[in-house]
């Protein structure tokens, strides 16, 4: 539904067509696919996408103010309170006041949270591996080398809007 309303949008309003959005278009529909295998691997841990990303984060860098999440994850501000709020809820993170600077909340991994999300994670990756495991080692790479180069670009075409 979203791919196909942008792409409605840019044909009316750019000189786009099917061919100068072939990239953009197997690219949004890719990530829709993995995304989609994602949450169904999650479905049954009565996590949302969100906050599986957020204790990935927290999991593979311990402890985070709620602004470097933010920024890891890509979660905006008002849904970050409330997915930090259900993953407190549900006893998997706790929240401290940062004793650098007390205004700053740090965000970490229970003894709890990291015991499930260490049983989740290898499930999960169970899961997606195969998406990946079409590829040879080289073609990955490169996927990876791709996607960082268009990611950057887009970053940099973000930031001076």
């Amino acid at each position: 539904m979203i791919l196909q309303e942008a792409i409605k949008y840019l044909k009316r309003n750019t000189s786009m067509n099917d061919n100068n959005l072939k990239s953009f278009i197997i690219l949004f529909k890719a990530y829709q696919s993995i995304a989609e295998v994602a949450k169904k691997s999650i479905s049954s841990f009565d996590l949302s996408l969100n906050e599986f990303t957020v204790l990935e984060a927290l999991y593979n860098k311990e402890s985070l103010t709620t602004q470097e999440l933010i920024n890891t994850v890509l979660i905006p501000n008002s849904s970050m309170t409330y997915v930090l709020e259900q993953l407190e809820k549900k006893e998997l993170i706790n929240r401290k006041a940062s004793k650098e600077d007390k205004r700053k909340i740090m965000n970490q991994l229970t003894d709890n949270g990291k015991k499930e999300f260490g049983k989740i994670y290898e499930d999960h990756f169970k899961d997606l591996r195969p998406i990946f495991d079409t590829l040879s080692i080289e073609e990955e790479e490169t996927l990876q080398k791709l996607l960082k180069t268009i990611g950057k670009e887009a970053e940099r075409i973000n930031h001076e809007t």
